[in-house]
């Protein structure tokens, strides 16, 4: 990834900090894409993630260097009724400041719930608030969220679970941020989607317009045979439209999409557009293409289907892959490629069909085919193209760069 700095407009700087000692063995913490999502048209830019485990000096600490660094820091998780819920006892801690007991929030258990008598323990520990703090409903769980604003900073704690956190956000949350930071500008944000370009290529081209537009922020997030340029700013006068008009004219064709667009959609929607039909022959990268294609809903408008041929006994038998062709080329060859793209146009009876065929990894390589070649197919009513790539990385990343780049094929091929 490349992040280019800029002179940005008045923003909220925000930190993101998620407890949880699970965050630190193993659990894979996908919340700063939706916090990013639900900040960024409030004006707000996130600068900074942590996750910490249980403890309360670890939750403190995250906490006191966020305050001092940033305008907005959302606390997720550790509002719950077990011994390792520390987030509030924390924040009091940081603050100087009590926990008080919230007779507003036992009323909302207790209607909640059906309680009556005397509150259990795990209950009333839920009604403890850090003094000053404004509550923030939640509809779905025990755990109140609270938000204390202090000297230009804002602390708001949610509760860990999505299903609550995110209601809750969007009802109590975001209209205290609105009041707060009255004066932040929501950023304007395009994401170019480029296909067949490295991170340097797509900066080579980009740069120009980089230098036209010194406010604007621009980043490159590279994938597998893909990079997304992303330009966020004030759009205000129109700089974001403009700069991005600029980028899709350098990008050219290379360009397949925008915002969440994917390779894969972009071939549904030339099929669409053509109204053409495209069938499938993979080998090594054992239907991840076909599955790419399939999760878009109504694919089966223009998809009819997909022959996994692992195997040359497969390739033959289902696609008709001459004997002789694998015996003298291979089955990682241009021969055989092309061979299993016509089989498959012919099996599916399709306008289209691509095939793939290679070495994954990490054994099976040769001096002459080593580690990562991979020879496709494209076939369709003009004949078949046939063309080859030798990928890096480890068997996941041959895979990945293999199905993107006969997806970008497949998008340029169809008419």
């Amino acid at each position: 990834m490349l992040i280019f700095t800029c002179a940005l407009m008045k923003t909220i700087n925000a930190e993101i900090i998620c407890t949880g000692s699970e965050l630190l063995s193993g659990k894979l913490n996908l919340y700063v894409p939706l916090f990013h999502e639900r900040l960024e048209p409030l004006g707000a830019r996130i600068v900074r993630e942590q996750s910490c485990g249980d403890g309360l000096d670890e939750i403190a600490d995250c906490l006191a260097g966020a305050l001092r660094r940033s305008h907005l820091v959302i606390a997720c998780g550790g509002l719950g009724p077990t011994f390792d819920d520390l987030t509030r006892q924390a924040a009091a801690k940081v603050l100087g400041r009590r926990l008080v007991y919230s007779a507003e929030w036992e009323r909302e258990l207790r209607a909640a719930y059906g309680l009556s008598g005397r509150l259990p323990r795990n209950f009333s520990d839920q009604c403890l608030a850090l003094e000053g703090a404004r509550l923030l409903h939640n509809a779905n769980g025990t755990a109140c969220g609270q938000v204390l604003t202090r000297g230009g900073r804002m602390l708001a704690l949610l509760p860990g679970p999505r299903r609550e956190w995110e209601p809750m956000f969007a009802s109590g949350l975001e209209p205290e941020i609105k009041e707060f930071f009255r004066g932040a500008v929501p950023a304007a944000r395009v994401k170019l989607r480029t296909a067949g370009l490295r991170e340097p290529e797509a900066e080579a081209l980009a740069r120009p317009v980089m230098r036209r537009f010194p406010s604007l922020c621009f980043t490159i997030l590279a994938g597998p045979g893909t990079a997304d340029f992303i330009i966020s700013g004030d759009d205000r006068r129109g700089l974001v439209r403009r700069a991005a008009a600029a980028c899709r004219k350098a990008f050219g064709r290379s360009l397949y999409g925008e915002g969440d667009s994917t390779l894969a959609s972009a071939v549904g929607d030339a099929l669409r557009r053509a109204g053409s039909t495209l069938a499938g022959a993979e080998s090594c990268t054992g239907g991840l293409v076909s599955q790419q294609l399939t999760e878009a809903a109504g694919s089966s408008d223009y998809f009819n289907g997909c022959a996994v041929t692992y195997s040359n006994a497969a390739k033959s038998s289902l696609l008709g892959v001459r004997k002789a062709t694998l015996a003298r080329h291979g089955a990682v060859s241009a021969e055989c490629a092309a061979e299993m793209a016509r089989g498959a146009r012919r099996v599916y009876a399709a306008d289209y069909a691509y095939s793939v065929t290679g070495v994954a990894g990490p054994g099976g390589g040769t001096p002459d085919k080593p580690v990562g070649t991979v020879w496709f197919g494209v076939a369709g009513p003009r004949g078949v193209r046939t063309m080859s790539r030798k990928f890096r990385g480890e068997r996941a990343n041959v895979r990945a760069s293999a199905a993107a780049f006969v997806l970008d094929e497949l998008r340029k091929a169809v008419k």
